[in-house]
């Protein structure tokens, strides 16, 4: 059988800020020994598919220690795709997290193999301001009701 290939196009990445989704989450082996286990250390693999247009269907991926303290990276991702903070105690499965939405901080890092977009933070999706309604008759003095044809 024929191994054959199609050329993608990269996609040009500015640094900033994504509206994305957790598609995956997923655990991998570090290239790390732990010195206690003699084994490979595990980290896990976030995979966020953009919703912005005109990169919608992107993948771009960011790593977390397998940590879940108060400080670490995994449970402030977490917690921002939830819109709130994880208390002490709190389980969380991955089931609970993908579909979610976040706000991606994008940067472009610079390497010798050439230059890749990084996921630097996730954050919660700033909820929208609704605008009040104005009451027109809140705005109207009452001396001009008194003489409103009505």
């Amino acid at each position: 059988m024929a191994i054959t290939f199609t050329a993608t196009d990269s996609v040009d990445y500015e640094p900033g800020v994504y509206q994305a989704k957790l598609k995956e989450l997923e655990t991998a082996e570090s290239s790390i020994v732990e010195e206690k286990t003699g084994q490979p250390g595990l980290y896990l693999k976030w995979t966020f598919e953009l919703l912005d247009e005109g990169y919608e269907g992107h993948t771009l991926r960011g790593n977390s220690s397998m940590n879940f303290g108060p400080r670490a990276k995994a449970r402030q991702w977490a917690g921002a795709l939830f819109g709130r903070r994880i208390e002490s105690g709190e389980s969380v499965d991955e089931y609970d997290l993908i579909g979610k939405v976040g706000a991606l901080m994008v940067r472009l890092e610079e390497t010798d193999r050439g230059t890749f977009a990084k996921v630097e933070s996730v954050n919660p999706v700033r909820k929208k301001k609704t605008k009040a309604v104005p009451n027109a008759a809140a705005d109207v003095p009452d001396e001009d009701l008194k003489e409103a044809p009505f």
